[in-house]
């Protein structure tokens, strides 16, 4: 639905960083990727372990 940071934003854990809608589609989606320096890196670096 919404984009709540722009691309090259620092994001501090637990922030919203979209809101989830639906764009004709039939399901919600949201594409999450982090990126360094242009290009797609594994996110398991960044995020917590479960």
């Amino acid at each position: 639905r919404r984009l709540l940071v722009r691309e090259g934003e620092q994001v501090k854990v637990g922030q919203t960083i979209a809101e989830m809608g639906s764009t004709g589609t039939d399901r919600v989606k949201l594409h999450f990727e982090i990126r360094r320096q242009g290009k797609p890196v594994d996110p398991l670096e960044f995020l917590p372990h479960r």
